[in-house]
């Protein structure tokens, strides 16, 4: 086995980055394969088991999901018939509760540890619809009758407990990420670069995986000839067992059939989780199904992410509803917004540009105006072609159009813009035409869906993000795009606007 600190091509490249003095060699380059093993890293603390610190998360989540769902059809009970409920009604809600729970199970929501944020956004959300239905299931077989807005009222409480609850908790877990409190003993069990490269991701704070070596894909452990596939699978236990591992990461293209049966096999029977390692960047695990190929291979399938006509149907659906009553509910803002306009600086209330979308057409774009008449003459030696165009401390700018900006108040006209079709509430943002049309190259692949008025770059950090990085989370958007993305990216933009990060 080949750690950071051997001798190894690999070993010597992860040194380089790494903590290297908490690893120790199990073996080196001569040791015989039937050598006792060495019991494991000495300088790295025990603490908490992390396994068992997922395991109680898990069954903090089982908690606040049955009270999650309690408190929604206390709620709307209340809501709908404005007295408390009987006895039947709360042994109601315990079987319902029992049931809400095993829906929550089934998607393999009380593993948060292995879903990212986003598809845990999208499970949560897909059982929180799983589960009402199952309720509603519930009080035809208890012969109860409940009217359609106390489904509506239940749903919306619940779905809104059940995020907050999640948020919180997934906060709760990035936090002990950061501070090392808590993450995964993990080896990686693979070479060359690959290898390389992997040890390296894992070992960046904030992964939640604690890197303790590398097991070259040629090593005695896994490649001998010289023991039984039963004897390098009890070696391989031992490591496991030497290293008090939790998982085990496999670079995949490095590492033969025979080689992966011993280390699922070991792991398996130590109880290690073992996660196998490709190079899909930019793929939602949504679109990933796996799908078995010949008798021993396993290929994954990458399911097409254009927009089927059907859901463009249900995005431009989204943006109509969403939009048409945004603008209902902001109206006394826009007006207000108007007012303190003309009354603070002469000109007209909206700025309009040209900006460019799907297919790249172009369309007005309408903001509320923040800045002076004369704006262009304070920046004749700026590049205002260059893609992404944004002064930071922008002299322009009158004293209500900074504040604007800052609290985002001066998008709010854009939503007719949603309304007339050209814009989605979500989508790449759309850039002037003469920046388009400057990077035509760099810029046209964006213009694949439909521009809108936040996205998944704005939601990663607005206008601190660079070009290259803005490019590659709009190209994310358009590789994975579902309503649930969408969802997720107008719910996560609510947060951004509070906290301005970005904002200017």
């Amino acid at each position: 086995m080949k750690a950071r600190g051997s001798s190894s091509e690999v070993s010597n490249e992860v040194r380089a980055d790494g903590d290297a003095e908490r690893i120790v060699d199990l073996t080196d380059e001569g040791r015989a394969p039937e050598a006792p093993v060495t019991q494991g890293p000495p300088s790295v603390p025990a603490g908490t088991s992390a396994r068992r610190h997922h395991r109680l998360i898990g069954g903090i989540l089982i908690l606040t999901d049955a009270l999650a769902l309690a408190l929604a059809l206390l709620a709307a009970h209340t809501l709908r018939f404005g007295s408390l409920p009987d006895r039947d009604y709360l042994i109601g809600i315990v079987v319902a509760a029992t049931l809400w729970i095993g829906v929550f199970s089934t998607l393999g929501l009380y593993a948060p540890h292995h879903l990212s944020k986003l598809e845990e956004f999208r499970r949560t959300v897909s059982a929180v619809g799983i589960g009402i239905v199952v309720v509603i299931l519930l009080t035809f077989w208890l012969d109860v009758y409940l009217s359609r807005s106390w489904m509506a009222i239940t749903l919306i409480i619940a779905l809104i407990l059940e995020l907050v609850a999640r948020g919180l908790v997934r906060f709760y877990i990035g936090r002990l990420h950061a501070n090392r409190s808590l993450m995964l003993r993990t080896l990686v069990v693979g070479s060359g670069a690959h290898a390389t490269e992997l040890m390296e991701t894992l070992d960046r704070p904030g992964s939640g995986f604690l890197p303790l070596g590398c097991i070259d894909a040629a090593s005695p452990f896994i490649g001998s000839e010289d023991l039984s596939p039963a004897g390098r699978v009890e070696r391989l236990r031992a490591v496991f067992r030497g290293y008090r591992l939790d998982c085990v990461f496999v670079a995949s293209p490095t590492i033969g059939t025979a080689q992966m049966v011993t280390v699922t096999r070991a792991a398996r029977l130590e109880g290690v989780v073992v996660q196998v390692y490709t190079h899909l960047s930019g793929i939602l695990a949504s679109r990933v199904s796996v799908q078995h190929l010949g008798k021993v291979g396993v290929s994954l399938t990458l399911k097409p992410a254009r927009l089927s006509p059907a859901q463009r149907v249900v995005k431009r659906a989204m943006d109509l509803v969403l939009a048409g009553a945004g603008l209902v509910v902001i109206s006394p803002l826009l007006l207000l917004v108007a007012l303190a306009i003309t009354a603070t600086s002469r000109g007209p209330v909206l700025f309009r540009q040209e900006r460019v979308t799907e297919g790249g057409r172009t369309f007005w774009m309408y903001k509320f105006r923040t800045m002076e008449p004369d704006r262009d003459a304070h920046v004749e030696a700026v590049d205002t072609t260059s893609p992404f165009f944004k002064l930071k401390s922008d002299p322009r700018l009158t004293g209500l159009g900074r504040f604007l900006r800052r609290w985002s108040l001066d998008e709010l006209p854009q939503l007719f813009n949603v309304v007339l079709g050209h814009m989605s509430l979500v989508g790449p943002r759309p850039l002037p035409a003469e920046q388009v049309s400057a990077n035509l190259e760099l810029l046209g692949p964006r213009h694949e869906v439909r521009s809108g008025i936040t996205g998944w770059w704005q939601i990663h950090g607005r206008s601190d993000v660079d070009a290259e990085k803005a490019i590659r989370l709009d190209h994310f958007y358009i590789e994975n795009w579902s309503p649930a993305l969408d969802v997720y990216i107008l719910l996560r933009t609510v947060g951004t606007l509070v906290t301005r990060d970005g904002a200017y």
